[in-house]
Formats: C-alpha cells, sequence, structure tokens
C-alpha cells in the first residue's frame, strides 16, 4: 500500500506571514502616530487663531475679519443676550432698592399746630411709631434703633401692632431695651396682636394685671414700657399733657362706671356661692371697673387749658360726637390731637398714583384708591388734628404680598408748636 505524503508547509511561509502581519500593525500605529500628530497641529493652529480673534476683538483691531463676520450673523442672538442683561439687570436693581427700602427707616420730622398750646409744651417731641409686626431691622434692632436713638424726644408713642399676629415679642423687647433715652414710652395694642387682655385670667397670685393682661402686654411692661388702658396725665412745669386711649372718647363714664361696679357686685356674690362661672369673669370686670374709674376722674380733673392727645390704632374716619366735653356731658374734652398707625402707609404704592389701598371698609371703594390724605400724615377731622404714620412693617389686614413696595418704613417725629403750620393751611376736612 502506498503511503501517503503529507505535504509539508514551505519553510519560512507562516514566518513570511507573521512578517507580514506586523508589518500591518506597524503601519496602523504609524497612522494613527501621524494623524494625532497633525491633528495636534490643526488644534494649535486653530487655537492660536480663536486667540488671535480674541485678542483683536478686545483690542479693536480686527474691523474685517472672522470677528466682523460672527457678529453680523449672529447679531440677533447678541441683541437677545443684550435684552436679558438690561432686563435681569433691571429686576436686580428694583429688587435690590426693595430690599434697601423696606429696610432703612426714614426718621420724618413734622410739626403739629395746636391752638392754645401752653408754652411747656412749645416744641414738646413725640416720637410715634407702629406696626413693627415683629419685624427685625438689623441684628436685635440695631438698624432701626442707630434711626431712633439718634434723634431727640420728649415721649414715645407705640400705637399697636408691634407684635402681630404671630405674637413675635422678642423684636419689641429689642428695641424697648435698646433705647437710649429716658423719655417714658406708651403702648396700646392693635387689631393684630393678642389681647391684650386674656380670655380667661391666670390662676396666680400678684397684681389684677398680672391676672387678666396677655404675656406680651406685661413682659414689655417688664422691659420699660407702659400700657395705656385710661386716661394718664403727664405733668411738664405748670402745664399738664392727658394721653387718652381713643376708644374711650365719646364714652360717658358715670354710666359707664355704674353698670360695671353692678356686674362685679353680681360676680362677687356668685362667687361667694360658689358660682365657677363668676370666678373667670369676676377678675375681667375688676379690670374694667379700674379702667372705667380712671376715666372718670380724668372726666372731672381734666381743664380746658390741658393738652389731651388721644391714642388709636384704627385711624378714625367719622368725626367724634360734637358733645364730647361739654360741662357736664360726662365725657372728656374733644382731643387736640389724634395719633394712630395701622394703615402701613397702604403697604404698596405706585408712581404717581399712591396707595392703592388701606384697611378701611368705612372709607369710601371699602379702601381700594383711597384718598392719600388718609394713608398717612396730618389732617383735620371735624376740628380735631389726626396724624397718621406709615408705620414700619406690613399689616395682614392688607390682602397684597406681604412686603412694602415703594413705601420706606417709617419713624415719625412730632413736634408740637402753637403756630399755625403750611401743613395745616393746605390740609382739608
Amino acid at each position: 500500500m502506498e503511503e501517503k505524503k503529507i505535504k509539508k508547509p514551505a519553510p519560512g511561509g507562516p514566518k513570511k506571514k507573521r512578517k507580514k502581519k506586523k508589518q500591518k500593525q506597524g503601519f496602523s500605529f504609524m497612522k494613527l502616530s501621524g494623524s494625532l500628530r497633525r491633528g495636534g497641529a490643526v488644534i494649535r493652529r486653530y487655537s492660536a487663531g480663536a486667540f488671535k480673534t480674541f485678542d483683536d476683538f478686545a483690542t479693536g483691531e480686527d474691523q474685517d475679519g472672522l470677528t466682523q463676520t460672527l457678529l453680523r450673523r449672529f447679531a440677533w442672538l447678541r441683541r437677545i443676550k443684550f435684552s436679558a442683561f438690561v432686563l435681569v439687570s433691571v429686576v436686580a436693581l428694583a429688587l435690590l432698592i426693595m430690599f434697601f427700602n423696606n429696610s432703612s427707616i426714614d426718621v420724618e420730622e413734622k410739626t403739629v399746630s395746636i391752638a392754645g398750646l401752653s408754652a411747656d409744651f412749645e416744641g414738646y417731641r413725640i416720637a410715634l411709631i407702629s406696626d413693627l409686626h415683629g419685624q427685625e431691622f438689623g441684628n436685635s434692632q440695631a438698624s432701626l434703633l442707630r434711626s431712633i436713638n439718634g434723634v431727640k424726644y420728649d415721649l414715645m408713642i407705640m400705637a399697636g401692632d408691634m407684635v402681630g399676629k404671630k405674637g413675635n415679642v422678642a423684636p419689641l423687647y429689642e428695641l424697648l431695651d435698646g433705647l437710649t433715652s429716658s423719655a417714658p414710652v406708651y403702648f396700646i395694642a392693635g387689631d393684630s396682636d393678642p389681647g391684650p387682655l386674656l380670655d380667661e385670667p391666670r390662676d396666680t397670685e400678684g397684681t389684677l394685671e398680672q391676672f387678666v393682661l396677655e404675656d406680651w402686654v406685661l413682659g414689655a411692661i417688664d422691659h420699660g414700657a407702659i400700657y395705656l388702658d385710661a386716661p394718664t396725665q403727664i405733668v411738664r412745669n405748670k402745664s399738664t399733657l392727658w394721653l387718652t386711649p381713643e376708644s374711650m372718647l365719646d364714652v360717658e363714664a358715670s354710666p359707664l362706671l355704674s353698670q360695671l361696679n353692678a356686674q362685679y357686685r353680681m360676680e362677687s356674690a356668685e362667687v361667694v356661692a360658689g358660682g365657677t362661672a363668676a370666678r373667670t369673669t369676676l377678675p375681667l370686670t375688676a379690670w374694667r371697673v379700674q379702667c372705667a374709674e380712671k376715666l372718670l376722674n380724668a372726666v372731672s380733673t381734666m381743664s380746658s387749658d390741658d393738652l389731651h392727645i388721644a391714642v388709636a390704632h384704627y385711624p378714625p374716619i367719622e368725626a367724634y360726637n360734637a358733645a364730647s366735653g361739654y360741662s357736664g356731658s360726662g365725657m372728656l374734652r374733644t382731643a387736640d390731637l389724634v395719633l394712630a398707625g395701622h394703615y402701613c402707609g397702604g403697604g404698596w404704592k405706585l408712581p404717581g398714583l399712591g396707595a392703592i389701598y388701606i384697611p378701611a371698609i368705612e372709607a369710601p371703594r371699602h379702601g381700594w384708591l383711597p384718598d392719600q390724605a388718609l394713608v398717612e400724615g396730618e389732617r383735620l377731622l371735624g376740628g380735631v388734628n389726626v396724624y397718621t404714620t406709615g408705620g414700619l412693617g406690613m399689616s395682614d389686614a392688607i390682602p397684597l404680598p406681604r412686603f412694602r413696595l415703594n413705601n420706606q418704613p417709617k419713624v415719625t417725629i412730632l413736634t408740637l408748636t402753637a403756630a399755625l403750620t403750611d401743613d395745616l393751611l393746605g390740609v382739608s376736612g
């Protein structure tokens, strides 16, 4: 049987193939290396050209080159960017102005004329603030205190809403603690403030005030303020100033006191008999009796020569009772000046239009687009001077976002004089 010969591969054949393969790999690597070198050179040339273009554009030397071509081609994009930049800048500037406007305090100086003012009160200065609403003006009220402590005054009046709806007491206490003047500070409660009387008296021992007054009121008293609950005398040399809560004007003192005394006697008898309901109401009735007694004393003591200032939170809209203060009426003499707040300068003011709303439903249009004489400043109401301060914060009663617009927070310094002022002569009642 003939053996089959196995054909052997030619010597060097596979080796030649391997050599060829190696040569192919080497060629690919060389091509890649060359491409990278050429790409690097292109990138360098492009980068150099881009930098030169930018330099020419920055120095203004390239007038007809690539820069101008690109700018002409994409001019619409440049306009859009510039318009957006202008718009953003205007909005940012408006927000910045509003921020500083809302955080910086305007200390306005006004002179109020009061006919027959005693020489002892000529030049008497009253610092009127209102509607803090628990707002901070700097750390520990530093900005607000700089404004207030930088002026001189003889009396400070806080016309309500100092702690606001949330009862934030810290800003009020910081303000009271930071005052450097020795002038007395009187305050009333506003519509947004809690209380001022508790719904139920405390189960504690102490004064009648500690039984019935809200915590924030007691706290303000502890920090040096005086709660104005009834007519109070301030004597200056031989003259007297009466401060009165506006709610006690047009009130006949004797009938009110008689009614409250009768209620007090009835509730006392119920307490003795073991009644539980009277235990809740008796301290509150006792407080009201005490206030009515002070009112009756003021009615019998106040003279026509005394200066009479009433403090309100709501600015009055309607004239006071014409019979107020006449001999035998049992009511206080008509106030010479009523100080108020509440409107917060209208909250939002538009250029050329002024305040667009005040929280006064009894006003025309229920407060919308009000007569600007009502919003703040001095006006005459049935022969009575009324001054409404623009206040510091923003009232919950204004149905607008809770910030002031074009309406700088105000501290008002009123200087009293017997002389007629231009403001008074220009105000219509």
